[in-house]
């Protein structure tokens, strides 16, 4: 399928789908998973986000509910989280370089995350930033 062709939603692959709803959103992260080229909207962002979100935390403490003592020895979850982000750890980046790109901003503003904390702060306000008409550049 090419980025050309309309999706469910009435809206081309290659354009972002301001509103998106959730399930398409995850859709879309799937679907341009190595796409860093071309924009996101804040939905498709954030859904994807919230979505990731959830899956980690269950990896993590699903677990936890198959062990009988409190405190279990088995680093299982946290083994199981790691393998989800490094899974998704390239989509994630192309989804970010997306959403920066929407805003009219470089995706490589997302080396702030070598800086802990403070750089990932300011990647979250920059992803938190309206569209921007002159984003159109980075589409293809």
């Amino acid at each position: 399928m090419t980025t050309d062709s309309v999706q469910p939603g009435g809206v081309a692959l290659r354009d972002p789908f301001y509103g998106a709803p959730f399930g398409e959103a995850v859709r879309r992260f799937v679907r341009k998973y190595t796409v860093f080229t071309g924009r996101a909207s804040r939905s498709e962002f954030w859904w994807w986000s919230i979505a990731s979100f959830a899956v980690a935390l269950v990896l993590q403490l699903v677990p936890t509910l198959f062990t009988r003592e409190p405190f279990p020895e088995s680093q299982a979850g946290s083994y199981l989280m790691v393998l989800w982000t490094l899974l998704t750890l390239i989509g994630s980046l192309a989804l970010g370089a997306r959403r920066l790109h929407d805003a009219n901003l470089s995706g490589f503003w997302q080396f702030l995350h070598v800086l802990v904390g403070v750089g990932s702060l300011v990647l979250l306000v920059m992803f938190l930033l309206p569209s921007n008409p002159k984003g159109t550049r980075f589409d293809a």
